[in-house]
């Protein structure tokens, strides 16, 4: 039996891994069509096709909601046939996740199987491609025998020429001689006149000398060594520092950091109330950075895209016409250039959503941005496209307190305004539990924040959410920076400071 040193395990085995490695991605790809093929046809057998189809748009939704991405809409069956709908409403569906626990099961159960046939398929496909390509062993590391040199023929000239070397200069000492090479094929003799030329002496190769040292660079011209990065995520943000999976503080309308304090829950019920029932015109009014915009996004999702047609108007500042082609256009309606025709589109598609059951909402953010008191009066005017019993659509406004004050210079429109209410800033407690709130939202597992440091958020913010997200996120800022355990008192009045 053979014996086996060290060096040829280590040479089988890279020849084994040359092999085998073309070979991964065709192996793969059959492992994984054949996990496929097996893993469909189990599935299909234990639930119907139509519903596996379901249940796949199902956890393609609660994946795009686990992204951040709820407004994403997919088609979904509903009573009057396929609607499109956002992730976030179809989540909210209830009974949904009743109705897709079994059918998890029955696809997970059918899931065990095919991996394992896949992963079979993989190593047998990865074995049988690595012995068919096999390549020829070139040993590289045993010299060439001398024989094989031997064996060269050589070529034999037509006439031998017998060559004699020129004699050379003994050294002193040193016995003379003749140096003379005879070969097995032919001999050859120099030319008489080369053999009374002396051979010259090789002139002696000078020692090598190190080359001298380079002198100094002066400390003036010398180019600064860059810095370290700090530890976490050098030069990007505090993430991995504290411990977050993003950033909790941003202050954009995402409904994942929305805080449920008592004042915005209470908004949301009235607005929810207003719309459901078709009261006609909402009215929320709230100080500047208080979380109206985020609280629309957060209306949005308990509105069923199969139930409502919503408009969403973040930036009013248009004239007549061009509001009302804003409107058409967030409606999904191709707008005209004339004004009657643009009302006569928004009256068909009103009557259009009534057959279907469908409710017709226009939110107008920012509304106290509206620059003429004619666009109020245009939309007091949409009011009239009613039936005897209902409204047709149900308009929302919301705005900073200064939509109060143009309110009361309207007063016809003010009357038809059916629910109104008015967002303050958070107490000092609601304070504290709106950033455990979003530090808990963005993954954290710690305390970040010690208790004097949020007495000075709430101090230096007023309450207000946008003002606590600003000083929140510059105070883990400088904690990141300063290699702080947690952000204290002193962090916190640094960085009110610096924001004032």
């Amino acid at each position: 039996m053979p014996s086996f040193t060290a060096s040829d395990v280590g040479t089988l085995g890279r020849e084994w891994w040359d092999r085998c490695q073309p070979q991964i991605g065709p192996a793969l790809a059959v492992g994984l069509l054949l996990s496929l093929l097996i893993g469909g046809g189990l599935a299909v057998r234990q639930v119907s096709l139509d519903t596996l189809i379901l249940w796949s748009k199902y956890q393609f939704a609660l994946g795009a909601n686990g992204i951040g991405l709820p407004s994403l809409r997919i088609t979904w069956p509903g009573e009057r046939g396929e609607m499109l709908t956002s992730v976030g409403e179809l989540l909210q569906t209830p009974g949904l996740d009743a109705w897709a626990e079994p059918v998890s099961r029955h696809v997970a159960g059918a899931a065990a199987p095919a991996l394992l046939a896949g992963l079979l398929a993989f190593a047998v496909t990865l074995l049988w491609g690595a012995m068919k390509t096999a390549p020829e062993r070139v040993a590289t590391d045993q010299p060439e025998p001398v024989e094989a040199a031997r064996e060269t023929p050589l070529v034999e000239a037509e006439k031998p020429l017998p060559v004699t070397l020129p004699p050379i200069p003994p050294p002193p000492g040193e016995p003379s001689f003749q140096a003379r090479i005879e070969t097995p094929a032919f001999s050859i003799t120099p030319p008489q006149a080369a053999a009374q030329e002396p051979l010259r002496a090789t002139p002696p190769v000078p020692p090598m000398v190190p080359p001298a040292p380079m002198p100094p660079v002066p400390s003036a011209l010398r180019r600064p060594a860059p810095a370290a990065p700090p530890a976490g995520k050098p030069g990007k943000s505090y993430e991995s520092y504290w411990g977050l999976a993003e950033l909790p503080f941003e202050n954009v309308p995402d409904p994942k950091f929305y805080f449920p304090a008592p004042m915005h829950e209470e908004a949301l019920h009235r607005l929810l109330y207003g719309v459901q029932t078709r009261k006609g015109a909402i009215m929320l009014t709230g100080e500047i950075g208080c979380g109206k915009t985020l609280l629309s996004r957060e209306l949005s999702l308990h509105l069923s895209g199969q139930e409502y047609d919503m408009a969403l108007i973040a930036n009013p500042s248009f004239g007549v016409e061009d509001f009302l082609t804003e409107v058409l256009y967030q409606l999904g309606i191709e707008p005209t250039k004339t004004k009657v025709r643009l009302l006569h589109l928004l009256n068909e598609r009103l009557h259009e959503n009534y057959k279907k059951g469908k409710q017709t909402i226009i939110l107008v953010d920012e509304a106290q941005a509206i620059p003429d008191n004619q666009v109020f009066e245009e939309l007091r005017l949409l009011l009239n496209f009613q039936l005897n019993d209902r409204f047709l659509l149900t308009l929302v406004l919301m705005g900073q307190p200064e939509l109060n004050d143009r309110m009361t210079s309207l007063k016809q429109f003010a009357q038809r305004i059916s629910i109104k209410y008015h967002l303050g800033p958070c107490s000092q407690e609601q304070t504290s539990q709106y950033v455990d709130f979003r530090l808990k939202a963005a993954k954290c597992q710690r305390e970040v924040f010690t208790k004097d440091a949020l007495a000075v958020i709430f101090e230096r913010s007023g309450g207000i959410p946008r003002n606590i997200n600003r000083l929140c996120d510059l105070c883990l800022l400088i904690g990141f920076m300063d290699r702080t355990p947690n952000v204290s008192r002193a962090i916190a009045e640094r960085a009110a400071a610096d924001l004032a």
